[in-house]
C-alpha cells in the first residue's frame, strides 16, 4: 500500500507520517530531501523558494511524477 501525504504548512503531516512509520511499519520516502540534495547539487541555497523552483524544473524536463519515481529507484 503507498499512501501520500500532502498538504499546508502546520497541517500535522510530520505527525501522521511519524504514526505510520512507528505504529504501522510504514517505510517513509522524503520529498523534501530530495529536493534538498537537489539544490545542493546545484550550489543553490535551500529555501522555499528553491524547493518550488527546483521541482518545477524537475518536473517540466522529465515528467510530472518525476520525484516520486526518484524515490522508488533509491
Amino acid at each position: 500500500m503507498i499512501i501520500g501525504i500532502t498538504g499546508t504548512l502546520g497541517a500535522g503531516k510530520g505527525t501522521i507520517v511519524d504514526y505510520l512509520t512507528e505504529n504501522q511499519g510504514f517505510r517513509h520516502y522524503s520529498v523534501r530531501s530530495f529536493l534538498i540534495k537537489e539544490i545542493e547539487k546545484r550550489g543553490l541555497e535551500v529555501n522555499r523558494d528553491s524547493m518550488t523552483s527546483v521541482a518545477n524544473d524537475l518536473r517540466a524536463l522529465n515528467s510530472p511524477s518525476f520525484i516520486v519515481d526518484q524515490l522508488f529507484v533509491e
